[in-house]
This record gives C-alpha cells, structure tokens and sequence, in this order.
C-alpha cells in the first residue's frame, strides 16, 4: 500500500474527503493543465493515494479567486461545519483562492477547528505533516499575481475605452456587428420597439403606461427577446409574462445615450481588485464618442425626452390625477416646483403653490398661489396669439426670434468650439503618450515606479480635460438646436391653425416652463404676472394686434376679490 494511506488510513475512514475545483478568466490556463476536468482528474487520483475512498466534488467554474463569495466554495465550508467533510483536496493553493489573508485564515483557524485535513497537491501542502514554512509566501504570490493580472487587464481596458471600442454588451435595439464583433449595428425589429418608447414617452405617457400598452400589443420584453433570438444576455423574468415590461427595464431605455449611437466608456468602476462590485462613475470620468454607430434616436428627439424626464412631478392626488401643468411651474422668488393641490373644502376649486414656501429653511417669500382655471385660460390665450401671430405674421415672427442675442449667442458658439477642438486634440494626445508608456513598461524600457508616476500624472490631466469637454459639447449642442429653433417651433405651430382648447399633448409640446409671481396689489386691483418660456424659442410676447385674441384675464379668487393677469416684462 502507498506509503500517504498507510500513515493516514485511520483518519479517512471518518468522513468524506472534499475535492475542490476553481477556473477563472483570471488564470493562465496553460492549455488543459487548469481545466475543471484535469483537476477533478489530478485529485481523485491523489485522494485514491491518500486512501479517501469517499469524495464529494465542489466547482467554481468562471469565479475570481478574490472573492470567497463562492456557490461551491460556499456550500463546501457549509458541509464542513455540519462535520461531514474530514479533508480538503486542492491542486494549489491558488485554487482555494488568491488573498492571502482569507486565505491563511481557512488553512490555519478554519480548518483546524473543523479537524478538516487541507492539502495542495502541487505545492506539498499537507497540514496533517504541520506547518508549511513556503504556504505564507505562495499565499502571497498568489494574490500579486491576481493584482498584476488585475492591473494588466485595467491597462488593456483603459486602451480599448481610448480607442472608442464600446466595452460593454450592445442594449436592447443594437447587436454586434457580425463582421466586426467590437461594434453594433442596429437590430431592426428591436429598433423599431426603441423608437415606440420614446414616441410614447414624447406623447405623455408614463413608463408604467408604456409598460402596458407594449404588453397589451405582446411585445417580448428584452430578456425574452434575447431569449428568442438565442442570446444568452442573463437577467430572470420569473413567474411573469415574457410580455411583461418592468419600468426600470423603460427607465433605461429612455436614459440611454447610446441609443444616439454613441459609445460611453467607464461608466462604473471597482474600487480594488478584490471588489467585484461595480459602482456609477462619475460623469467626468466616463469617455464619450459620439456618432461611432448609426443612431436609433435622433439628437433632438433623445434630448426632449431627457428635458421632459427631468422636469420634477408633482405629487398625484388621492384620485391618481396629475395635472398638465405638473412640473412646469416653477417659483419666481426662489425657482422650487409649484406642487398640486385641491382645496379641502371645495375639491373642485385646483391650484399650485410654492413648494418650498411652508420650508423653515426657505427664502421664498410667498405662497405664489394661482388657480387651475385661472392658469388655464391664460395659457390658452398666449398660445392662440403666439400662433395666430406666427401663422399670419411669419416672416416678423422670425425677425423677432433671430435678434442680436441670437447672432451673439452664434459668435460665442464659435468661440465654444475651437476650445472644445484644442481640449479633444489634447486629450487625444494623452491617450497616445499613455500607451506609449504602457508599451515601455512591458518592454522594461522604464521602471515600474517611473510608470505609475506618470500614468498617475496623465489621468489627472484627463480627467480635468474630461471636466471641461462634457458642459462644452452640451452648450454647443444647445447651440447647434437653436439655430433651428424657430423653423421647429414653427412646424409645431402649423399643426394647430384653430387651437380650442388645451390637452396635456398642446401644453408639453409648446411649453418648457412657467415662471409664477405671487399675486400683488397694485393701485385698486390685484394683478399676478406670468412667464410663460416656450420650447425651442424662450420666452416670447406677441405684439399687439387687432386680430390677435386680447390677454385681458382675470377671476375671482374668492368673494370680492379678484386676479388680472399681466405679462411680466
């Protein structure tokens, strides 16, 4: 008999000896020698030797020996603290894992108080023959060579996130392009689901909303589309319908830039090696190409629906009414949201007031109360003379619009690129004298001290660059809208030559916001003024003319006491 079963046959007869396989990206599998097969093969053989007639096999395939978050390992330690493990069998020490003090605490506290005899095959490691002095230093080993691999695979991330490769998995409208795997193209039966959202959204309505009607019309949700297609994309639907659309799963598609087709990089991060989390990034610290694919989404289109995504909502009442001015009003004094409300006592009389009035902390002054019916009519109003005034007075219409801030605003846009041009070319030269220093270090032609203190140097750079490009490229897109601001206001104008009334669909698609006054006595009356900032072209006050309809409003708020509105000037 083998010399290990003679010295040890008395121990193994108790319990069952654990063989313990682990593969991960993370290793140099050097052919076949890390596979979970050869292990599984190594280890029986050895367990046979050692004479363990019972073996019960636990694996981790594709899991980072940092994290001991393991199922196998996991379910392996579990059957040990129910005391039906008496050994443990690995092929090194990297296999159980690569931190060296989680690690030690498993060879020299946990498995030892479990009476659990730990070996590692290719290192000689057998606790039953005590302490082995080089298991510390492999541990150690261990882990830097898991850090050097998790440094070399940052740097070649950090490359390909330069060079515009998108990092991530194409979403759901896109899908790798079959004849260069590193880019998308659209994928036109999803594509067309993408643009349904988004017309929904620009229609009004909510992602829960949106989630229905795309049930109601069997639509597959993203995962079960991936499904269908044969994609393995991950994520679980449970018990629900495969038609079921979850509102986060909405949410991110509307959030999402790259529908535009662009590519954004580095959008989270780990903090260490050992951190498997990922956490967002910081807007500045992520890498943004814009236009590298085709686009699902317009520019235009993508931004409206962000606008209008931003704009805070009010709160619905016990009903479930919101109203549509929701999120459009907003305070003169101190520029909060005006919430909704009913009056207690006569629910049919609606009003906003100032959020932030009743907030100790609060500057605001005043309630900056105004009435549903008295906002209605005003709104109504303004818009019947903006259009009318646009419709049969185009050409001053346009002149009014393109003032001189507007030919300021194109010399500043100017100004704005050629920083924006100077900024990207510096920024590009960053990401070349970066790996030319990588390509260095591999070579040995600088230290590795010498590296770090440089990259550290050039990213620090970056990301101050990074600061600066993203509200630059922002303004001049504003920029590059305005200038065909009016012409789009005037194609919304045109599709309502005899406006009646207002809906939610008329108020979004000319209104950005409302600027409200408190109401104040002037003279005898009692007069509140209204700013009213349109889409596309700001604030706006038609002329006086004898066929636009008169802005003269008022009502009475309560007994006696009456509102005028006036145009704030």
């Amino acid at each position: 008999m083998d010399r290990r079963s003679n010295a040890n046959l008395d121990c193994n007869q108790k319990g069952i000896a654990a063989i313990y396989c682990r593969l991960s990206r993370d290793d140099d599998l050097d052919g076949e020698s890390n596979s979970i097969q050869n292990q599984k093969k190594i280890l029986q053989k050895y367990a046979a030797e050692y004479g363990y007639k019972r073996t019960k096999v636990y694996v981790d395939d594709g899991i980072s020996g940092t994290t001991f978050e393991r199922p196998g390992l996991q379910t392996m330690l579990k059957a040990i603290e129910k005391g039906v493990i008496s050994a443990v069998l690995v092929k090194d020490m990297s296999r159980l894992g690569r931190d060296y003090l989680k690690v030690g605490y498993y060879t020299d506290r946990f498995f030892p108080d479990h009476d659990v005899r730990f070996i590692a095959v290719n290192d000689g490691v057998d606790s039953l023959e005590g302490e082995n002095e080089f298991a510390p230093f492999r541990n150690i080993m261990n882990e830097w060579y898991s850090r050097d691999a998790s440094r070399k695979v940052r740097m070649s991330q950090r490359l390909r996130g330069n060079s515009g490769e998108p990092l991530s998995m194409p979403p759901y409208g896109y899908r790798r392009d079959p004849e260069n795997p590193k880019f998308w193209v659209i994928d036109p039966e999803a594509a067309e689901i993408v643009r349904r959202i988004y017309d929904l959204c620009l229609k009004g309505y909510g992602v829960d909303q949106i989630g229905g009607v795309l049930m109601d019309e069997q639509i597959l949700s993203p995962h079960n589309y991936w499904k269908a297609k044969g994609l393995n994309r991950g994520g679980r639907n449970g018990n629900r319908s495969p038609h079921y659309w979850n509102h986060s799963t909405i949410s991110k598609i509307l959030n999402q830039q790259e529908y535009l087709g662009d590519v954004i990089n580095f959008k989270t991060y780990s903090k260490s090696y050992k951190d498997k989390k990922r956490r967002e990034n910081a807007k500045e610290n992520m890498v943004i190409f814009e236009g590298v694919h085709e686009p699902i989404i317009d520019r235009e289109t993508w931004e409206k629906v962000q606008a209008k995504r931003r704009k805070v909502r009010a709160r619905k009442q016990q009903t479930g009414e919101r109203n549509m001015f929701s999120g459009l009003l907003v305070c003169a004094t101190c520029g909060s949201n005006l919430g909704y409300h009913f009056n207690q006592g006569n629910p049919d009389i609606r009003y906003f007031n100032c959020a932030n009035y009743n907030n100790r902390a609060s500057t605001c002054n005043a309630t900056h109360y105004i009435r549903v019916d008295f906002l209605e009519q005003i709104v109504l109003c303004e818009l019947r003379r903006i259009t009318k005034f646009a419709q049969q007075y185009e050409e001053s219409f346009v002149k009014i619009v393109m003032d001189s801030a507007l030919r300021e605003m194109e010399k500043q846009g100017r100004n704005r690129q050629k920083e924006l041009d100077a900024l990207l070319a510096r920024d590009k030269e960053l990401d070349v004298l970066f790996e030319r220093i990588y390509e260095d270090s591999v070579s040995g032609k600088i230290s590795e001290e010498r590296f770090a203190k440089m990259s550290q140097k050039y990213e620090a750079e970056q990301a101050e660059l990074k600061k600066k490009i993203g509200p630059l490229q922002q303004e001049i897109r504003k920029h590059n809208r305005h200038n065909n601001s009016t012409e789009e206001f005037l194609a919304v104008v045109r599709k309502y030559t005899d406006l009646r009334e207002l809906t939610p669909e008329v108020v979004r698609e000319f209104i950005d916001h409302i600027v409200v006054h408190h109401a104040e006595k002037i003279g005898k009356e009692k007069v509140q003024k209204i700013e009213i900032y349109y889409n596309c072209i700001g604030e706006f006050k038609a002329p006086d003319k004898e066929n636009l309809p008169s802005p003269q409003i008022s009502v009475d708020t309560r007994k006696g006491v009456a509102v005028r509105y006036s145009h704030a000037s």
